[in-house]
């Protein structure tokens, strides 16, 4: 019985095999990633600048393992949206909504997605939107929108993952202003405080932190929370204990600089 051959490419003149197209090496991906094995990273947008989430889209679609699976324009767009994203892009000030309000929406909905937050250098309250956010559960990453290209891939795909991310630009930024200490009370003022310190707040106790950022009083938290006067006050005395401080200013300046 003849036993079949397999039969060789087309040679060079050196008699060695020519490679094809598919054999030769393309363009390197921008956050010099292998092409994954298991199934493509699903991203959702979220702005309300076309262009911008024209661009994003474009950028994130020439990646290898990134896929696009929507976009909308605001949060209520983006609850309509039928698909189950593993990260939601979005900006923090959209029509609907600004800081917490995006967050919480989005979290909602998409309840196994990591939230990656861009954020607009120019936007006049940005310092605050970003600090009231961040003290929230599910924010996972955060960028400027003027972050490069690869640091911003490497962003999403490292949340996709389940891993904190911060542009280096920001966490670099808050690391120069520097702390004080009033010696009249002896009050210990921190302008940037280890993770592990913020990763030993319990849920509530982070609760109470990003309501303390965004001014509200000790009744209002309360309230707001569902809980007696008396437990609002048991949770911040332990937030002043671990954080290091001893005011309330000091809790916000630790929350506004320490993402």
């Amino acid at each position: 019985m003849a036993i079949p051959i397999a039969t060789a490419g087309p040679m060079d003149e050196r008699g060695k095999p020519e490679m094809d197209d598919s054999t030769q090496s393309g363009p390197r991906s921008l956050s010099s990633a292998p092409t994954p094995a298991t199934n493509p990273i699903r991203v959702l947008l979220v702005d309300d600048k076309v262009i911008m989430r024209e661009g994003v889209r474009a950028l994130l679609e020439q990646e290898p393992g990134l896929h696009v699976v929507a976009q909308a324009a605001s949060v209520a767009e983006a609850i309509a949206v039928d698909a189950r994203p593993d990260v939601v892009v979005t900006d923090l000030c959209l029509p609907d909504g600004r800081g917490n309000d995006v967050v919480t929406g989005l979290q909602r909905r998409f309840i196994q997605a990591a939230i990656f937050a861009l954020i607009d250098s120019d936007a006049p309250d940005a310092d605050a939107i970003v600090a009231a956010s961040a003290t929230a559960p599910g924010v996972r990453g955060y960028a400027l929108k003027t972050a490069s290209a690869a640091e911003f891939l490497s962003g999403v795909r490292t949340v996709a993952q389940g891993v904190q991310f911060v542009q280096s630009s920001l966490r670099s930024g808050n690391a120069r202003r520097t702390g004080t200490t009033s010696s009249g009370s002896g009050s210990r003022s921190q302008d940037l405080v280890d993770a592990p310190m913020l990763d030993s707040l319990t849920e509530k106790e982070r609760e109470v932190l990003h309501l303390l950022v965004l001014g509200h009083t000790n009744a209002e938290i309360a309230t707001l929370s569902s809980v007696s006067l008396r437990t609002v006050e048991a949770r911040r005395a332990r937030l002043l204990q671990k954080l290091g401080v001893r005011t309330r200013a000091d809790l916000v300046r630790v929350a506004q600089n320490s993402i």
